[in-house]
Formats: structure tokens, sequence, C-alpha cells
């Protein structure tokens, strides 16, 4: 239908179409690299920018994001419409990128020139978190979360962001409530219209599971997404939102249902090629093993699983923020069977991804006096 609907003398629409065919079919390299070929003609096609920044977010390409935004960047300037997105578009490259000073700078000029501007007060959140500084981070949403009432579900996922900061300072009770309130309240149009929405489910998945990795009882709050991650055993779109699933198929007690998805992530990767088939191989499947693995209290086969792969968890996607949960569950697994040389190790590594004062979140702090 959509062929029908193109002329073959409109190139741009052409590479559109051939992309988002690529990218349904789990080929998002291929897509991105048609897309980044149209965004060398046409340097200011916002929504090209915004298409190749999620299919190289999800295939764990922050340098190749940084190099697109940066050859474009010279076309753009506050008389080209969307610039505002743009800015916040080539903060969140060089946030993931580890050019923090510089991503800051886009983010804050995004919300100065249009504070509804989402992406860009999102990453600005990630550069405050990967520095340490909580308070300040705490204070940059709250001050901001009254622009983002016409935002799509980034706004829950900013909610989120805010709780990682209350999470550091403490405040399990007020992230509890916003849970409910903010991140996945049931009366919310948002959550009505698609209560599937795998964005959603990482937030509160992850963030149930960083709560309890520092002892808090939040074993009422699972169940509102046990019955829909156990309709997602077939859905194998992305590696990120398996591994979600995952964690909440074991905390809920699903084991039947979380072995149905291991075996269908088996037969997954056998029935095709390309960037998503690569990354469910390399470290999809190891790290819903080592989920599984780690709510059974089987530590040592977390450590076997997931210490192997550590390294290539960029290729499920996310961002560096988002991963550090599976550092935490590996850690903590480290910690439980006395593996002090392990946790040392493990730290090491968090601090090479970017995170520049690990002393300054308290799972590793912790963590670092128990080594």
């Amino acid at each position: 239908s959509a062929e029908a609907c193109v002329e073959a003398a409109d190139d741009r629409s052409r590479d559109y179409l051939s992309a988002v065919k690529l990218a349904y079919l789990g080929r998002g390299i291929e897509a991105a690299t048609i897309l980044e070929a149209l965004v060398n003609r046409y340097p200011t096609d916002l929504l090209a920018h915004r298409l190749i920044q999620s299919e190289l977010f999800w295939n764990g390409r922050a340098r190749w994001m940084l190099n697109i935004t940066e050859k474009a960047a010279p076309f753009w300037s506050e008389d080209v419409e969307g610039y505002a997105s743009f800015l916040a578009c080539r903060a969140f490259s060089s946030e993931e990128a580890g050019q923090y000073s510089q991503a800051e700078s886009y983010g804050r000029q995004a919300v100065e020139l249009d504070n509804t501007e989402p992406w860009g007060a999102h990453a600005v959140a990630h550069v405050l978190y990967m520095q340490g500084r909580h308070e300040e981070g705490d204070e940059w949403l709250k001050a901001l979360s009254s622009n983002w009432g016409a935002t799509n579900q980034l706004r829950h996922h900013l909610w989120w962001h805010l709780c990682l900061f209350l999470l550091e300072s403490g405040e399990f009770e007020r992230i509890c409530t916003l849970l409910t309130t903010e991140l996945r309240n049931p009366d919310s149009p948002l959550v009505r219209a698609a209560p599937a929405a795998t964005m959603d489910i990482q937030n509160v998945a992850s963030l149930l599971l960083r709560l309890e990795l520092r002892g808090v009882d939040v074993e009422e709050h699972w169940c509102v997404l046990a019955d829909i991650c156990a309709q997602r055993v077939n859905n194998h779109t992305n590696a990120f939102g398996n591994l979600h699933d995952m964690i909440v198929l074991a905390a809920t007690g699903q084991f039947e249902k979380a072995e149905e998805l291991l075996r269908n992530l088996d037969a997954f990767i056998e029935s095709g090629h390309g960037s998503l088939f690569t990354t469910y191989r390399v470290a999809g499947i190891a790290a819903c093993q080592a989920m599984l693995a780690h709510r059974k209290k089987e530590y040592s086969k977390v450590i076997a699983t997931l210490s192997p792969v550590r390294h290539d968890l960029p290729l499920l996607g996310g961002s560096h923020v988002q991963r550090d949960l599976l550092y935490q569950v590996l850690i903590d697994a480290a910690c439980r069977v006395g593996k002090s040389d392990l946790v040392s190790v493990y730290i090491n590594d968090v601090r090479c991804l970017g995170f520049e004062r690990v002393g300054n979140l308290a799972f590793y702090r912790n963590a670092l006096s128990m080594a």
C-alpha cells in the first residue's frame, strides 16, 4: 500500500519507505545508512534526524549518532524551523558519546528556545546523572515538569529520570507515589491509549528493580505489568524491551512464561539476519537469562551469563543510564557470592562507561564499601 503512494521521482519519500521497510525487518543499521545518505542531501530534514537517532540509539551506535548531527550542524540556525528540536538531537548524541559539556550546552539552548522541548530536558538530565550532579538534576526536572503536558510517553520517561535523582537522596516514598501518578497512572490518556508501550514498561520495571536492590519492598507494584508482559513473549522487536519483559515475568513469579520467552528467543535468532538478530545473539538472550537467574537467587549463574557479554551490552540499545541497571544486578550477584575482586572490576567498568563520580551513586558506594 505504501509503495502505491510514492511516486518514482520522489527520491526522499522512496528513501523513507526503504528505511522503514528495513527497520521493520530488524535491519536497523541498513535503515540508518539510507537515512544518513538522505540527511547528507537534506541536512535540515528534522524527521530524518529523529528517525536516525532512534535507529542508532537502539543499536548502540552513539558515536555514529554524533557524527551525523555534527556534520549537519552548520546548516542549522535559529532561522531554520525546528532548530530547538535539532539542538535536542545534537545534545543527546553528544551525551551518549561522552561529550558532556557540549551536550549540556545544546540541551539548555534547546529548552531556552522552547521550554516544552522534552528531548532537550532529557539530554541535560542524562548529563547531570552521568556527572553525579543529583541535586541539580532534581531541580532541573522539577522546574520543567509543568511543560510536559502535550508530550507523548517521553513525559513518563522524564519522570523516571527525576525518580533516579530522588533514589540517590533516599526519597523512596516519593518515588512510589510518582510511580502511580506520573510514570504509570492508570487513568492517564497515554496509558489508556497504549498500555503496552515499551518505554513505559522499561521505566516501571527498571525503577522497581532499582528500588528492590536498595532493599525497598515494592511487591504490590509489579502486578500492574504482569499480564502485559506475559502477552509479549512472542514480541521480539526490541531486545531491551524483552529484557524488561523478563524482569517483570521473573518478579511476578511467571517462570513458565519466562522460560517460554527464552525458547521463543532461541527460535527467533534462527529466523533472520540483521542488526536486531545480532543483538539477541550476542547479548540479548544472555541478559534475559541473567535477569531470570537473579530473581531465582542463582547468583553464580548471573555472573557466568552476564559477565562475558558485559562489554557488548550497548548493542541492546538504551542509554548508559538505563543499561546501568545490568551492572547493578551483576555487582549485586558478585557481592552475594563474596566475589569482591569482581566487584572492583565491574565498578571500574562503570567508570569507563562515563559515570564520572561513581562514589556519588549510593548503590556503587555501598558495593565499594563491601569490596
